[in-house]
Formats: C-alpha cells, sequence, structure tokens
C-alpha cells in the first residue's frame, strides 16, 4: 500500500513502501537530465562567447557623420551618412582585435544599379572610401575607437 503525502500545493506524491530501488530510478533519471541540460546551457554560451561578433550593433560617430551597421556576421558592415548608405565587406579578427574594410567594387557597382539611378558609383565609393582602412578597434562599455594602423587616426563612435 503506498504512502500518501500531500506536497503543501494540493498535488499528492505517491512513495512506494520499501521500493529503494524505484526511487533511486527516479533520482538518477532526474539527475541525469539536469545534467544534461546543464551541459548544453554551458556548451550554448560557450559557443556565443568565442563566435559572437563583438561589433554586432549600430553604431555612431562622435560627429554624426558616420553610422556603421554591423550584423552577427563577419563579414559584411553597412556604412551610411545619413542621406546614403551602402554595404561594403569587412573582416574582424577578435584574437588582435582588428577590424579591415575592403571596398569591393563589384558590390558597389551592384548597389548602384540597384538603386536606378539614385545613387551613383562615386557616391558610393567616397562614402565607403572614407572608411575603408584597417584599424585596431577597442570597446568600452557601448564606445568604440577605430585606430588606424597606419596613420593613428581615430574614429569613435557611439553604440545606437
Amino acid at each position: 500500500m503506498p504512502d500518501i503525502i500531500e506536497d503543501g500545493r494540493g498535488d499528492v506524491i505517491m512513495l512506494m513502501k520499501n521500493s529503494e530501488e524505484k526511487r533511486n530510478t527516479a533520482w538518477r533519471a532526474v539527475l541525469t537530465v539536469s545534467s544534461v541540460l546543464i551541459i548544453i546551457v554551458a556548451v550554448f554560451f560557450v559557443v556565443k562567447l568565442f563566435t559572437d561578433n563583438p561589433l554586432e550593433g549600430t553604431w555612431i560617430s562622435e560627429e554624426g557623420d558616420i553610422t556603421l551597421t554591423f550584423t552577427d556576421e563577419r563579414d559584411s558592415v553597412f556604412v551610411s551618412d545619413g542621406s546614403i548608405g551602402a554595404r561594403t565587406e569587412c573582416s574582424v579578427d577578435k584574437s588582435t582585435k582588428v577590424l579591415t574594410v575592403h571596398v569591393s567594387d563589384e558590390l558597389i557597382k551592384e548597389q548602384a544599379e540597384s538603386s536606378e539611378g539614385g545613387v551613383t558609383e562615386a557616391q558610393l565609393e567616397d562614402l565607403i572610401g572614407g572608411i575603408e582602412g584597417t584599424y585596431e578597434y577597442n570597446i568600452e562599455n557601448t564606445t568604440l575607437t577605430l585606430t588606424e594602423r597606419e596613420y593613428g587616426n581615430q574614429m569613435v563612435f557611439e553604440k545606437n
């Protein structure tokens, strides 16, 4: 005959008399499931930590003339000056904290053509040319500092 215990919430818990083996089996199942869940959560956070793009988000320059938008992928950035915007290729190296922005003539031509005369290739080249280069980046709270590797010029952005 099972013992009936009420847990305070109106739920009834039945414990079998003299069934130590069944309780051990149930306890092992609970421990196994909870251990697997802990491992899955830990793996998720470790993967997210090492594969996440630290620059992800929208960054507005202190002067307000350039906006950079990085997506989760590390291979493109959207550059805007308020009137026009363009996507260009970039690479982010987390280990050395280096951002390299590339100008792709094919990508510029493709975006100019898709704007159907709204933006010319020259306008897009001027926009992206102003940010093209290799930078060391530093993020402190909501401030991104890009330091040009060759000349040491700095651009400061605030996260939006």
